[in-house]
C-alpha cells in the first residue's frame, strides 16, 4: 500500500506542477477589471452544477431491487455533502421518464424508472435540464410525463413545457437575488431539412412549441431567438442569467466552432453564467469578456460526463469516466449589482465496481480523495490509480484557457 501511496502523491504532485506552469504562461486580457469584495451586509448564494446524468443498462441493472423496483441513492452519496450546501444545484437530465407501462430501456432510446428522480432529489439537486438530444426518445408521452414527473417530486425544471403560455425559463428567488435559468438543446435538423428533428427523431409538428431547441446551421436565428428570451428573463427582475446548453461534438475535448460563435453571442447579450453539455467528456472553462462594457460571462463549455456507464471498458476512452462539479458563489453587496464572485472546480470521477453479480457505482470528487489520508483502506490501487489519472486530465483540459481572469475568480 505504501507504493500506491507514493504513485498517488506523484500524480497529485505533477497535477499541481502543472496548474503552476499554466499559471506562469498566462496573459492579461482583462487587466482592469476588477470584481467586487465582500462587505458586512453582503449576501453570498451559491450555484453549483454537474453534466449528463444517464442511466445505461447495465445502471439498471445495478439499481434494480429484489422485489422489482430501483434505488439509485447510494450512487451520489459522496456527492450529497456537496450539493445540499448550495442555495441552487442544477443539472441535466439525459433521459426520459415515460413510466413503467412503456418499459424501461436504454440507448440509443432512453426511458427510466421514476426512482431516479427520487435519489437526484434526496442527493440536493433543485433544477434539472430537460433539454438535451435524448428528451424525445418516448416521444410525447415521454416529453410530458418527464415534467410532471418532475413537479411532482417538486423539482424545477427548464428546456420543455406543458402549455403554450409557460415561460421557456424558470426564475427562482434565491436570498432575495433573482436568477434565470434557460436550457435549450441543439438539433439535427440541418439546412434541408422539413420540420424539426433532435437526434435524428422527426418532432411532431404539434410538440416542436413545447421544446427549447436551436439550429447550429443558423446561428442568426438561434441568437435572435434567445435575445428575445433573455430580454423577458430580464424583465422579469433577473439579476444574473444562466444558460444550459446542450451542445457541441460528441467526444471532443475542446469546443466546435458554434460553440465559440454562441457563447461570445451570448457574452453581449449580457448572460452571466454558460453550463454546457452533451459532448460526454470535459472541455475547457473561461471567461468571456464583452470590450465594450467589461461584462464577463463565464462558461464550462462542457462538463463531461455526472454518471453513466461509458468509461474504458465500454468506449475505450477514459475521458468519458470524467465529470466537473462546479461552484458558483454570486455576491452582491448594498452598493454594487449582483456579480459572480467565486468559481470552484471540482473534478469528479465515476467509480464501477463489482459488488456481487452487480456493479455499484459512485460518483467521487476527486480532491477530497486526494486529501484523505485513508484512502488506501478505501479503494484499490487499480482504482486509486484511475482517480490521479482523472484528475490530471481533466485539470488539465479545464485549464487550457487560462488568463488572468482566473485569478479572480477560480477558488483556491
Amino acid at each position: 500500500m505504501k507504493k500506491t501511496r507514493i504513485i498517488f502523491l506523484l500524480i497529485l504532485v505533477f497535477g499541481l506542477f502543472s496548474i503552476s506552469i499554466i499559471h506562469a504562461s498566462i496573459y492579461t486580457s482583462a487587466k482592469h477589471h476588477a470584481i467586487v469584495k465582500p462587505e458586512n451586509d453582503s449576501i453570498v448564494v451559491q450555484i453549483g452544477f454537474v453534466g449528463d446524468i444517464m442511466a445505461h443498462m447495465a445502471q439498471l441493472n445495478a439499481q434494480k431491487l429484489e422485489d422489482g423496483t430501483y434505488d439509485f441513492n447510494n450512487n451520489y452519496v459522496w456527492m450529497t455533502s456537496y450539493f445540499q450546501k448550495n442555495d441552487l444545484m442544477i443539472g441535466n437530465i439525459e433521459t426520459t421518464f415515460a413510466g413503467e407501462k412503456q418499459g424501461y430501456s436504454t440507448y440509443p432510446i432512453f426511458n427510466t424508472p421514476d426512482a431516479l428522480v427520487d435519489a437526484l432529489k434526496n442527493s440536493g439537486f433543485d433544477i434539472l435540464s430537460t433539454a438535451n438530444n435524448h428528451m424525445y426518445d418516448q416521444g410525447s408521452l415521454g416529453l410530458f410525463r418527464t415534467i410532471q414527473v418532475l413537479k411532482s417530486k417538486n423539482i424545477l425544471y427548464t428546456g420543455s413545457r406543458e402549455k403554450v403560455e409557460d415561460s421557456r425559463y424558470v426564475i427562482q428567488t434565491v436570498k432575495g437575488i433573482k436568477i434565470g435559468i434557460l436550457a435549450y438543446t441543439y438539433e439535427t435538423t440541418g439546412n434541408d431539412s422539413i420540420g424539426v428533428t433532435i437526434n435524428g427523431l422527426r418532432i411532431k409538428k404539434e410538440d416542436v412549441p413545447f421544446i427549447n431547441s436551436f439550429n447550429p446551421s443558423n446561428i442568426e436565428e438561434t441568437v435572435l431567438e434567445w435575445k428575445a428570451e433573455i430580454k423577458k428573463i430580464k424583465q422579469k427582475g433577473a439579476q444574473i442569467v444562466v444558460m444550459i446548453l446542450h451542445w457541441g461534438n460528441e467526444y471532443q475535448t475542446s469546443p466546435c466552432h458554434y460553440q465559440l460563435a454562441l457563447a461570445d453571442s451570448l457574452n453581449k447579450m449580457g448572460v452571466d453564467i454558460i453550463f454546457g453539455s452533451h459532448p460526454h467528456v470535459v472541455q475547457p472553462i473561461d471567461f468571456i469578456v464583452d470590450n465594450t462594457n467589461n461584462h464577463v460571462t463565464y462558461v464550462s463549455y462542457s462538463s463531461g460526463n455526472f454518471i453513466s456507464n461509458q468509461r474504458y471498458e465500454t468506449l475505450e476512452n477514459y475521458n468519458t469516466e470524467d465529470g466537473l462539479y462546479t461552484e458558483i458563489q454570486l455576491l452582491k453587496t448594498p452598493n454594487s449589482p449582483v456579480q459572480i464572485f467565486k468559481i470552484n472546480p471540482v473534478p469528479l470521477w465515476v467509480n464501477r465496481y463489482s459488488s456481487g453479480e452487480k456493479f455499484k457505482y459512485e460518483v467521487i470528487p476527486l480532491p477530497q480523495i486526494m486529501k484523505n489520508q485513508t484512502v488506501d483502506s478505501t479503494f484499490t490501487p487499480q482504482q486509486i490509480s484511475r482517480m490521479g489519472q482523472s484528475y490530471l486530465r481533466t485539470n488539465s483540459t479545464i485549464t487550457k484557457n487560462y488568463n488572468s481572469i482566473f485569478d479572480l475568480y477560480i477558488k483556491n
